[in-house]
């Protein structure tokens, strides 16, 4: 049977592997807070550009953020 020493060291061991998971928890929650901020803005710039006809080049420059976007999320999520 175990000794509570041992029985301590093992609740420990747990709680720095439970802090680790709420740690990198807390990080993929940032990262798609983050990425859907982004994605927000985008959403915002095209209905601007689609209310106002926009440029050729303000067209481009949106084309360019999906792209990226596109590209990011598909970064993230594993195939």
């Amino acid at each position: 049977m175990p000794t509570l020493a041992e029985l301590s060291a093992k609740v420990d061991d747990l709680q720095t592997s439970l802090d680790t998971e709420q740690q990198q928890v807390t990080d993929l929650l940032a990262e798609k807070n983050a990425t859907i901020e982004t994605l927000n803005g985008t959403i915002t710039d095209l209905q601007a550009l689609v209310e106002a006809g926009g440029t050729e080049a303000e067209r481009q420059e949106i084309v360019d953020k999906l792209t990226a976007l596109k590209a990011d999320l598909e970064a993230t999520v594993a195939p």
